[in-house]
């Protein structure tokens, strides 16, 4: 009979142990668990601030390529109006030339420019021989 006294008691005891070690266990997770917060909420709000950053940077590079697309392309537009300016122009010397091999020679004016040993002024305009 002391024996089962003796175990119920030594129940007893390893059941209150039990308890006191599941409260302080209760209370290191709840401190922990402050802690964490404290650290995870300022670190949440520097991962916001990441984001916003990033988002505006994202803009900025779509609004930099957008207009770096529209430059490339007036660019080329530009390119393309100067090489067919180009042609006509030398088309027109083309015909030009043609006209004036097609003129007999006799025909044909001669203009002189004004030189620097006459008494020419500056500004004249060139005179038909």
């Amino acid at each position: 009979m002391l024996s089962i006294v003796i175990a119920l008691l030594a129940f007893f005891i390893a059941l209150v142990a039990l308890w006191l070690t599941s409260d302080i266990v209760k209370k290191v997770e709840n401190q922990n668990e402050q802690f964490v917060r404290a650290h995870i909420t300022t670190l949440r709000e520097e991962i916001r601030d990441v984001e916003k950053v990033l988002n505006k940077t994202a803009r900025m590079v779509k609004a930099h390529d957008e207009g770096q697309s529209s430059l490339d392309k007036r660019l080329n537009d530009h390119t393309k109006a100067f090489d067919e300016l180009r042609a006509r122009i030398n088309t027109m010397s083309d015909q030009l030339e043609q006209l004036d091999r097609s003129i007999p020679s006799r025909y044909r004016v001669r203009i002189a420019k004004p030189d620097a040993t006459s008494d020419a002024k500056p500004g004249d305009k060139p005179r038909i021989q």
